[in-house]
């Protein structure tokens, strides 16, 4: 049995590549299906940044704000550590 992702956390590659991928993505375009499809086992999730008000984005990007998540268990938690997330919360910021 393999170790699931949230065993070992989002790596600093893992996470050039999802900051590298929202980056070069343009206002109102769905980050979700081209994150799913380039980094195995990220867990994901979009939302509008006035969704996350008060919370303070590990990186903002261009037009996402992007925030870490332990998505191991049922309820999703907030993360500020790379060690300690499974996945990611791309909050879009308004046009």
């Amino acid at each position: 049995m393999s170790a699931g992702p949230n065993e070992m956390g989002l790596t600093a590659q893992q996470l050039d590549q999802v900051c590298g991928l929202l980056a070069a993505l343009a206002p109102g375009v769905n980050p979700l299906p081209l994150l799913r499809g380039q980094i195995a086992n990220l867990a994901c999730t979009r939302c509008d940044a006035d969704d996350m008000r008060g919370e303070a984005p590990y990186r903002r990007l261009p037009h996402f704000d992007l925030f870490l998540v332990d998505a191991a268990s049922h309820c999703w938690q907030l993360v500020d550590e790379p060690r300690l997330a499974s996945g990611v919360i791309v909050a879009a910021r308004a046009r």
